[in-house]
């Protein structure tokens, strides 16, 4: 086990292959059921792993999926492991009505409640979709019964991101109280932000990289926040028909990728989300 500081968290957002954002060929909510799902043979090889090297995640599982893998997710809290919310339909703030937020965050908390009997304390947003112009959700997440948060990419990231926001957990004063951010982990250096950890970047970006920017945040105080999607290490899945960059940064070493996962839990210490609320 590293000698680093413990407080690293491993994330995972629970949704299918077809859950792709921001693009014409991503299928509509209505054809889902129809799809073959990977979610019940990725999550078991991660469970696989988090037993052997003692592990504890935090699963942000979209409603939609939970509503149709109920076992899977008690079996998560069964193992120790955290269930938060991703939303139901997958939905991106910017693209969203302020009510049809509030409707999806809501029903997605009780629905993942119904399922484990446990109250859910964290969301995150698909996409990290909480921007400068969308910051009224917090108070619609912290109302709806939230503690904490994670939809927040510190610099330029894809669909969304707020350049120039806090890099480490920290307090956000909302209408119904106090909630915590925890923003996506990213190292600056001269002033320019870089993603190492999560997605495409921890698929793409190689390994010895990563370890660099590990010490980086434990050097400046802040956890290692790592996130990643199941259909991440699944190379077998279905493809979309997508562009050559959006191939390459929705497909790009999924080979790879389990290694590196696997090296990440065998040498570094992770804990809930939840348990590090604690110690704030």
């Amino acid at each position: 086990m590293s000698q680093l500081k413990n407080e690293n968290i491993f994330t995972i957002d629970v949704e299918d292959w077809f859950h792709i954002l921001g693009h014409p060929a991503v299928p509509t909510i209505d054809r889902w059921d129809v799809l073959e799902s990977r979610i019940e043979r990725n999550l078991n090889i991660f469970l696989e792993l988090f037993r052997e090297t003692d592990v504890k995640a935090t699963f942000f599982w979209l409603g939609w999926a939970a509503e149709r893998n109920k076992k899977l997710v008690k079996l998560c809290i069964q193992e120790g492991h955290e269930v938060a919310s991703h939303g139901y339909a997958h939905l991106m703030i910017r693209e969203s009505e302020k009510e049809g937020f509030r409707q999806d965050i809501v029903h997605s908390k009780h629905l993942l409640e119904d399922i484990t009997g446990l109250p859910v304390h964290g969301f995150r947003a698909p996409g990290f979709s909480i921007t400068e112009r969308t910051q009224w959700a917090w108070d619609m997440i912290k109302e709806a019964g939230f503690k904490y948060d994670s939809s927040i990419s510190p610099k330029k990231h894809g669909h969304c991101g707020v350049p120039g926001s806090a890099l480490a957990p920290y307090k956000i004063q909302t209408q119904h109280g106090s909630l915590i951010e925890f923003p996506m982990s990213v190292v600056e250096i001269l002033g320019k932000r870089f993603s190492l950890f999560g997605g495409q970047d921890l698929r793409l970006i190689p390994q010895w990289l990563i370890k660099l920017g590990i010490w980086h945040l434990h050097a400046h105080n802040r956890p290692l926040i790592l996130y990643i999607h199941p259909r991440e290490i699944d190379p077998n899945q279905p493809r979309l028909p997508l562009g050559f960059m959006r191939r390459l940064t929705c497909y790009g070493n999924l080979l790879g990728t389990f290694k590196k996962i696997d090296w990440l839990c065998r040498h570094f210490k992770f804990i809930t989300m939840g348990e590090y609320v604690l110690t704030i």
